[in-house]
């Protein structure tokens, strides 16, 4: 104790004798002190420093530094902090101290908790939006909101703690080649408006179009058709265009045409339908919506479909286009069932049918329906029938096949 109250002794005789000396080691701690807080703030919101959290390389939760890395935000200098984070000085201390929480649950919280949490920011437009704003991306986008915000907010406190709150618009549009997309008309070589003036009038936060612009895990990752579709459904079309009006947005016939086949079906025996040959014969309403609506999973097949002459069929019958009856012309594998189909008749062995043998050597629609409907339990069969030429004794009658009366050849 008495060393202690020496100590305290020395140091006010030292400043009391070095008073100005006392004042200037006061003050070069200080800018140390700031010089090292401020790096360390710096540090801590680069990209490097994130990826000890987000660490994989690839897309999906936990690669957020890997997908952004290939955008053009990381080409333009905009880093994490720049997007998550209000804009403003104080909007970027109060995510640092957000950071602090983000950091105890790495730490003391289950993975699951932290892969939750950014499934939700994924897949939640409502969650994403509260963690990047709309104004964050106008910010940079438009020039009204940059200046409205600059004008509002202290942006920096002697030093600059991010790019983003250094951007002055139009120059920093001007510089990244960008138009301001409220009030700007479109790029050259534009296809499609997507009138944002009109949607952020309304509400419309960015990322309810945009999700996954920055981690969607590819360079460009443009708004899907599917979006706006589910959108304007459940909108009355006086107040926003009906999803079969493709040219309320669509600048070019080219545009409006999906370029990725859209798959029915499941495995081999999928279709791939394409657009190109449609789209060259008849118009977008032809098809929509009186045959399908413009959503995507909303019309499922059946083979009631073909031969009643539903959707595709209503076509495809032989007279407007080629017969659906040929199923390679859309299937590239005949969809035929792979497990046997098993009879159990009373007081003899069961016979088991595989298309296997039959779909090479026959077209479907030599048995069905002209023989055998396409539906489950739909007719019993008997022996008397098949030996009138019925069901299978149309062929096995020992000419065009073997005699259903050799009956060691089916039964088992």
């Amino acid at each position: 104790m008495g060393k202690l109250i020496k100590i305290q002794q020395k140091i006010k005789n030292f400043v009391k004798n070095n008073l100005k000396l006392t004042i200037f080691i006061i003050f070069v701690l200080i800018a140390i002190y700031t010089f090292i807080s401020v790096e360390a703030l710096h540090y801590t919101s680069s990209p490097k420093f994130c990826k000890n959290c987000h660490p994989e390389n690839r897309a999906g939760l936990l690669g957020e530094v890997y997908t952004w890395q290939m955008t053009a935000h990381a080409k333009a200098g905009v880093e994490c902090l720049d997007c998550h984070g209000k804009i403003g000085f104080f909007g970027y201390m109060k995510a640092k101290m957000g950071g602090l929480r983000d950091v105890y649950g790495e730490f003391f919280k289950t993975p699951e908790y932290k892969l939750e949490i950014l499934r939700r920011s994924t897949e939640d437009t409502k969650y994403a939006a509260k963690l990047v704003p709309s104004e964050t991306c106008l910010f940079c986008h438009s020039d009204s909101y940059n200046q409205k915000i600059r004008k509002e907010r202290l942006m920096k406190i002697v030093f600059t703690m991010r790019m983003v709150d250094n951007v002055k618009n139009p120059e920093f549009r001007h510089s990244k080649g960008l138009t301001d997309i409220l009030t700007e008309g479109l790029r050259q070589g534009a296809s499609i408006d997507p009138k944002h003036s009109k949607h952020q009038e309304k509400g419309i936060n960015c990322v309810d179009c945009h999700l996954g612009v920055v981690h969607g895990g590819q360079p460009v990752n443009k708004t899907k058709m599917q979006t706006c579709f589910d959108c304007h459904d459940k909108i009355s079309p006086s107040k926003a265009p009906a999803n079969e009006n493709c040219k309320a947005c669509h600048l070019t016939e080219e545009s409006m045409i999906p370029k990725t086949p859209i798959l029915f079906g499941r495995g081999a025996s999928a279709v791939k339908f394409s657009h190109d040959t449609h789209a060259s014969l008849v118009s977008c309403k032809d098809c929509h919506n009186k045959l399908f609506q413009m959503k995507k999973g909303s019309t499922k097949f059946t083979y009631d479909d073909h031969i009643k002459g539903r959707l595709c069929f209503d076509c495809h019958n032989g007279k407007k286009a080629f017969s659906w009856s040929s199923c390679k012309n859309c299937h590239d594998e005949i969809p035929a069932p792979k497990t046997s189909i098993v009879y159990k008749p009373k007081g003899i062995g069961q016979v088991e049918f595989s298309h296997d043998f039959h779909t090479s050597a026959f077209s479907c629609n030599d048995c069905h329906d002209k023989i055998w409907q396409m539906k489950k339990f739909s007719k019993r069969m008997t022996m008397d029938e098949m030996y009138k030429g019925k069901y299978c004794g149309k062929c096995h009658d020992g000419k065009s096949a073997f005699s259903s009366s050799d009956c060691d050849k089916c039964h088992k």
